[in-house]
């Protein structure tokens, strides 16, 4: 009867944990802050520059047929692309960061 009394009116020690938790994340991953409506949309509008050829990117096609999705631009054209010196990462991107200063390290005094 005692230990009826001192426990907690609903729940027990593990979901009153898991109340405590979702209190105190409830503001960073709560609902988005109401805006007015009479804001205007903001999303992409097809005018901008396509990063391979530079085309309006709504003269573009996507080709979804596979599971991986695959741009075709309108022409041949490509945009110029950036001299590299430096190393690349692994996904063939200009190196940055720690690797880049490995690099400097390394090939610096050379």
């Amino acid at each position: 009867m005692a230990r009826d009394a001192a426990s907690r009116p609903t729940g027990n020690a593990f979901t009153h944990f898991f109340d405590k938790v979702d209190e105190a994340l409830e503001p960073i991953f709560g609902a988005p802050p109401i805006t007015a409506d009479d804001e205007p949309l903001r999303g992409p509008t097809g005018e901008e520059a396509c990063p391979v050829c530079g085309h309006a990117m709504f003269e573009h096609t996507f080709d979804r047929s596979t599971s991986n999705t695959v741009l075709i631009c309108p022409t041949d054209e490509r945009l110029p692309e950036h001299e590299v010196a430096g190393p690349y990462g692994e996904l063939g991107m200009p190196a940055t960061g720690r690797r880049l200063e490995k690099y400097e390290e390394r090939h610096g005094a050379s």
